[in-house]
């Protein structure tokens, strides 16, 4: 099989020719994307031996990958593996990652640094944590629980490729999009356990912290999207803590009174009402889903046949 490997790069002359050079050694090709790019990023990447192409501007780790898809298809290739061009991937744990396609125990494979057992050693602290929030979010849109959501060393056979034919996020939350998208349309995806380096990797909260918000609101909105019921019912917990928060509050000051007070009672009834409220949208937009969906396969199953 024909692999090969797409690396999204904005501004990394300081890692991106061993890298490439590395990655080289473990597929037949290996791609660049240089997305606008304002160092020596894109030379040096053809001086070690990888195809460019170069984004005018910036698009953004989701346009990058989205040239990188492209270009896959139109070069034939079997699987294609996605990798960071700082040098947090090691493009030796290659082999590994592409194993379960090859053996077509899956479709996509996730390199996860929390499956082994050096992959979160140098991870910071707060990036840990971030990961296990991202990662539980994205998981309330997913058939299954993902641990490294967030991890951008992944591989994909051929044949998921039309599943990302669609816009996808220009920032860093098309990692939750991507698995989101693929589990929809049902293929296999697996996590493989990897490795991960931050040496001189700029480990400050500042940014991660809005790169995080970032990706979670996409997780949420992809929630709301594929799994309504799942969201809503995340949100109706919002009104049942207050509900409940309100009348142990009034319990205790006003401990010989046996009926809640006015206001108290207003603030209960319409925190269950808002519950119920949310409840009802959930089921209602899980069945809408449902009658899409079927409707949505017949109609490709009776074109299949007229065609």
């Amino acid at each position: 099989m024909k692999v090969a490997a797409a690396i999204p790069a904005w501004n990394e002359q300081k890692a991106i020719s061993s890298v490439v050079l590395l990655t080289r050694e473990h597929v037949d090709k290996v791609l660049v994307v240089n997305d606008g790019s304002g160092d020596r990023t894109g030379l040096l990447a053809r001086t070690a031996g990888a195809e460019v192409i170069s984004h005018g501007k910036s698009k953004g780790k989701g346009g990058g990958i989205a040239t990188a898809l492209r270009w896959a298809r139109d070069s034939d290739v079997d699987i294609l593996v996605l990798l960071d061009g700082d040098g947090q991937h090691d493009p030796d744990a290659i082999p590994t990652l592409i194993e379960p396609i090859l053996k077509e125990e899956a479709d996509i494979t996730i390199g996860s640094r929390w499956h082994h057992e050096k992959g979160l050693k140098e991870m910071p602290f707060h990036r840990v944590m971030g990961n296990w929030v991202l990662s539980t979010a994205t998981s309330m849109s997913l058939s299954k629980q993902i641990k490294d959501s967030q991890s951008g060393y992944r591989a994909f056979h051929k044949r998921t490729f039309k599943s990302f034919s669609g816009a996808m996020e220009n920032g860093f939350a098309v990692e939750s999009e991507m698995i989101t998208l693929a589990d929809k349309d049902g293929y296999r995806w697996k996590e493989v356990g990897i490795p991960a380096s931050y040496d001189d990797l700029d480990t400050s909260t500042h940014g991660s912290f809005y790169h995080g918000l970032s990706v979670l609101g996409k997780a949420m909105r992809l929630m709301r999207m594929y799994q309504p019921a799942r969201f809503f019912l995340a949100l109706s917990l919002l009104p049942m803590i207050m509900a409940g928060t309100v009348v142990v509050y009034s319990r205790i000051t006003y401990p010989d009174v046996n009926l809640l007070p006015m206001g108290s009672m207003y603030i209960v009834v319409s925190m269950v009402i808002l519950m119920n409220y949310f409840w009802f949208c959930g089921i209602m937009l899980s069945g809408v889903n449902r009658t899409a969906d079927r409707m949505l396969k017949m109609m490709m199953r009776s074109g299949e046949k007229n065609g």
